[in-house]
């Protein structure tokens, strides 16, 4: 299993992204980790309260339910005793992980784990890998585990919620990626479908490679989110950095803006087969030249990060009789100071005569980062195909919405 588990036995796109991540946690932690320890890293806490936010509604227990919000309070606790008592360089024991199975508060974990399955776990959290492979090999080695405990007592209810919502598969893959000097996981509850795909597929690999890829979207989210925090005003961007950042900003926003227009012009060309009167109009600016600051400010804490000063939005608006879309592509400084990491957003709403609504509900993971040492010849495909998507996603919702 280890050796099927190598980085260079993964596929190329794989070990791509992996690649990109790690650049990525290069920054964070040079401009994180090593200004405050890894447990001390600004806005951390709010991650575990998200994390153990989300959980909760992925398992129906949402805050209207009676007690949810204690039970949140209680789970985020448990994460942050869990964070602080993490030491690197020694490898987990069996007992340590049956532990952390008994101290988390899940009221569902009517079976307690056994020596053996405690090192199970301790073996599959010390398979040699990158730390993303091992944290998704460790996460569905203990959701298996778990399945398994309570499959010995016949006569145990179905887990309720079911084990995927459980906090101890995603603390134990949490704990090894700390180990390994990575953020914290934060799942998010628009990703269920996602996830329910990963853990249908059938085959192993397949299954372990679509946890890599949800695992590896989560680190970028949490990594972005505590870059922006905290801002150092001691340890500046190197200037070369910040004009590499804005030289990169300018051309990504040249970039949203053709391919909003171009899309835009396809989809004006439809519409007014159905609607002579209805009108597609792509314009752009930044955060100085509109009033669209709360734009900026709401897209990127859906993205889990602080923007920074820099904010270039494309804004197309399609105009009927009955509604109006207004879409916002936006290329955001991340953190203040600027730390020279990019990212690209979106922010949507509907308006008809009697509300206005968000069309996108993005997750955390909707959005692509950039590095400062990202060319837009490196990056173009992939801006290119968010900003369709994004298009698609917001324009699909006006056809659907009744006038």
């Amino acid at each position: 299993m280890e050796r099927d588990l190598a980085p260079e036995r993964l596929p190329a796109p794989v070990r791509h992204r992996l690649d990109r991540l790690d650049r990525l946690r290069d920054i964070w932690v040079e401009r994180r980790c090593n200004r405050v320890g890894v447990r001390g890293v600004p806005g951390r806490r709010a991650l575990l309260r998200a994390h153990a936010r989300e959980l909760l509604t992925l398992a129906g227990q949402g805050t209207t339910i009676p007690g949810a919000r204690e039970r949140e309070r209680r789970d985020e606790d448990a994460l942050v005793r869990m964070v602080d008592d993490c030491h690197t360089g020694c490898r987990l024991s069996g007992s340590e992980l049956t532990d952390l199975a008994r101290t988390l508060p899940d009221p569902t974990a009517t079976t307690p784990l056994s020596d053996p399955d405690g090192q199970r776990l301790a073996d599959a959290a010390a398979v040699r890998t990158h730390p993303i492979v091992r944290a998704a090999h460790l996460y569905l080695t203990c959701q298996e585990t778990l399945e398994r405990a309570a499959a010995r007592e016949p006569a145990t209810p179905p887990l309720s919620p079911p084990s995927p919502h459980r906090p101890l598969p995603w603390a134990v893959a949490t704990l090894t990626l700390l180990r390994s000097t990575y953020p914290p996981l934060v799942m998010d509850h628009r990703l269920a479908d996602a996830y329910r795909a990963a853990i249908a597929r059938a085959d192993a690999r397949e299954r372990l490679l679509a946890f890599v890829e949800l695992l590896t979207d989560l680190q970028e989210a949490a990594m972005r989110g505590e870059l922006s925090r905290g801002g150092d005003l001691e340890h500046p961007v190197p200037v070369a950095v910040a004009h590499s950042a804005g030289s990169l900003s300018a051309a990504l926003h040249r970039c949203v803006l053709e391919r909003a227009r171009t899309r835009g012009a396809s989809f004006a060309l439809v519409l007014h087969e159905l609607d002579p009167d209805a009108r597609v109009e792509v314009t752009a600016g930044d955060i100085g030249t509109a009033p669209e600051r709360g734009r900026c400010e709401a897209a990127a804490a859906r993205a889990l990060f602080r923007r920074g000063p820099g904010c270039r939005w494309t804004s197309l608006e399609v105009t009927t009789a009955e509604t109006t879309l207004r879409l916002l592509l936006l290329v955001q400084d991340v953190g203040t100071p600027p730390t020279g990491v990019l990212a690209v957003t979106a922010d949507a709403w509907l308006t008809t005569a009697d509300r206005s609504m968000d069309v996108l509900d993005p997750a955390c993971t909707d959005c692509v980062t950039l590095l400062p040492t990202d060319s837009l010849g490196d990056r173009r495909a992939e801006v290119t195909a968010f900003v369709d998507d994004t298009i698609a996603r917001a324009i699909g919702r006006l056809t659907r919405t009744p006038g």
